[in-house]
């Protein structure tokens, strides 16, 4: 098995932390509320148990240039239909209507988009080369769209940042960022660690 080490994680975490900033101030632009992403906890794992649970939905972030891989989201559905309530120009409460059909997802997906497209933006910055990604993949309780990459449940070493992610009074909750080693190594030789 390969191992990460405490000062490697905490490397990948300030990345994270700088990255994550930038998708906060995206997502505040989509949907139009003050939004914060406070200074993340960084883990060292070998299995994510949140990868198997209903109550959140995974969002797969393709690397298709600077970095080769993916790194996955985990965001709590009830926080995933307050944003889509509010890009679709709800006000964020009355969620009784709301499901996660292909309107919503539709919504999640272009808001993780603009928030992916800024972490990539701030991670091409912070490696000094193009870093680009795809459109990213959402897998919820109801509908699977991409495989969970075996690098995240075959026992190897993944990095697990945890945000404290609020949007005004609507959402107080956690958002997941979680690092296969295979783009941690990528990312610290960027850093020449």
């Amino acid at each position: 098995m390969e191992n990460i080490t405490k000062e490697q994680a905490d490397i990948i975490g300030e990345v994270a932390n700088i990255c994550t900033g930038t998708a906060a101030t995206a997502l505040s632009m989509i949907i139009n509320r003050s939004t914060n992403i406070t200074t993340p906890l960084v883990e060292v794992l070998d299995k994510e148990n949140t990868l198997e649970s209903d109550n959140h939905i995974l969002v797969k972030v393709p690397y298709t240039s600077g970095l080769d891989g993916t790194n996955l989201m985990v965001l709590d559905v009830q926080d995933a239909l307050v944003i889509a309530s509010l890009m679709m120009g709800g006000d964020g409460r009355n969620l009784s209507n709301l499901q996660l059909d292909d309107l919503t997802l539709s919504a999640i997906a272009e808001a993780m988009n603009q928030m992916c497209g800024s972490i990539a933006t701030s991670m091409a910055s912070l490696l000094s080369r193009p870093t680009d990604i795809g459109f990213p993949l959402i897998n919820s309780k109801n509908r699977k769209t991409f495989e969970i990459p075996d690098e995240l449940c075959n026992g190897t070493d993944i990095v697990k940042v945890t945000f404290r992610l609020t949007v005004e009074d609507l959402i107080d909750s956690e958002l997941i960022q979680l690092y296969p080693i295979s783009i941690v190594k990528q990312i610290l030789k960027q850093e020449d660690i």
